[in-house]
C-alpha cells in the first residue's frame, strides 16, 4: 500500500493579481492559500476558483478576526480580544458591518443594529 502526503503551499498575496473580486496566480483563477503581513497583522486567507472563502488575521499569533464570505467582499466576520475570546459577528458587506451584530460581555449578549 502507498501513502502519498502532499503539503499545499502558501503564495504571498504579492505574487497574486486581484482584479474586481477575482483572484489570479499565473494567469489562472487562484485556489489555495495565501498569506499577507501588514504591520503586525498575519492574514492568511484561502480562494477556491479565483474567490476567497475564508480570511483570518492574527496578532502575536492570536486570531483577532475571521471572515467567512459568501460573496464578493460581504459575508460573516467574527471579531476576537487579544486573548482569543469572541467580542462581537455579524454580517459585513463592502467593508461596512450591516444588519445586527451580537457583542458578547461577560455574561450578556448585546445586539446593535448597522
Amino acid at each position: 500500500m502507498l501513502f502519498l502526503i502532499a503539503c499545499k503551499k502558501i503564495i504571498p498575496a504579492k505574487k497574486l493579481v486581484f482584479k474586481d473580486c477575482e483572484i489570479y496566480f499565473n494567469n489562472k483563477l487562484f485556489t489555495g492559500k495565501y498569506e499577507l503581513f501588514k504591520g503586525d497583522k498575519y492574514i492568511l486567507s484561502i480562494s477556491k476558483e479565483g474567490e476567497i472563502k475564508i480570511q483570518k488575521t492574527f496578532k502575536n499569533d492570536i486570531l483577532i478576526m475571521e471572515k467567512k464570505y459568501d460573496s464578493c467582499d460581504s459575508g460573516i466576520q467574527k471579531v476576537y480580544d487579544s486573548k482569543g475570546n469572541k467580542i462581537s459577528e455579524g454580517k459585513f458587506m463592502m467593508g461596512k458591518r450591516v444588519g445586527n451584530w451580537k457583542y458578547f460581555m461577560k455574561d450578556s449578549i448585546y445586539f446593535i443594529k448597522y
